[in-house]
Parts: C-alpha cells; structure tokens; sequence
C-alpha cells in the first residue's frame, strides 16, 4: 500500500494533469476512490489555510507600503493566483470522485474486466447446456473467473 505523503504527491500530480494514464486510473479505480476523495479533501483544505495566510500576509504590506508606486505584495499576489488555480483544479477532481463514488461508475479497464467475466461465464452456461465437452482448458478459464489460477 501507498503511504500518505507519496499517494498525496500521485494526487497533486494528477490535479496538475502530470501524471500518466496508469496513475489516473489507479485513483479512479473502485477500490481508492475514497482515499482519493479524502486525500483531496484534504488538499484543498491545506491550500485554502495557505491562501488565507497569504492574503493576510499581502493586506499587510500592502497597508505597511501603501506609497509605494508598485504592489509589495506583488509576488505573493502571484503565489496566491497560482494556489486559487490549483484550487480549482483540486474542487474539479473531488466533483469527480464524488460523482464516481456516488454513480459507483467503473473505469475502462474494470468495464473489460467485467465484460471478459461475462463470457467466460456465458461460455461456460453454453457448454453446460449443450453438453459440449469440457477440457481443461474450459476449467482454467472458469476458475479464473473465481479469481482461481489453475491453468
């Protein structure tokens, strides 16, 4: 299992649209869908403790400077645009997970999984019913769709 600060990271990329396709389906995927959910939630609670420092911090120099011909809190200005940005990015991502979580929608890769399921088990219903032989082969193919190995 993924500890928290490196499954953090993996959520900070794909919020940014950095990380790969094998990422973004891992946090899509049935099973982390809440710890992605959590993780986000968390996120955007930390950038929106940061942006109110920081403009806390700006409101300051701006009233401590404010005969200045340009903006002291210019590069904070800067940092903060870029959280709000990142923000929204972040709220993006969580409606998304929720929609995933509260639709219980699959990715691509379960939709093939469940449909492969599907005809092994159709598979199997058909050679039953017409009696067709059954080789060892039809057996692995059935205990894989039980999560057995036995080829």
């Amino acid at each position: 299992m993924i500890n928290e600060t490196d499954f953090a990271l993996m959520v900070s990329e794909d919020i940014k649209n950095k990380c790969d396709d094998t990422t973004k389906d891992l946090l899509r995927s049935k099973e982390i869908r809440d710890r992605w959910r959590d993780t986000l939630i968390r996120i955007i609670k930390n950038v929106t403790d940061r942006l109110e420092k920081l403009e806390a911090e700006a409101a300051l120099l701006r009233a401590k400077y404010k005969d200045f011909d340009h903006d002291p809190a210019g590069s904070i200005a800067s940092t903060i645009e870029k959280s709000q940005r990142f923000k929204f990015h972040a709220e993006k991502r969580l409606a998304e997970a929720d929609r995933l979580i509260f639709l219980n929608e699959e990715t691509p890769d379960s939709k093939l999984s469940s449909f492969l399921k599907d005809a092994i088990l159709m598979h199997k219903k058909l050679k039953l019913q017409y009696k067709r032989p059954v080789d060892p082969a039809d057996v692995g193919l059935w205990d894989a769709a039980d999560g057995k190995w036995s080829f």
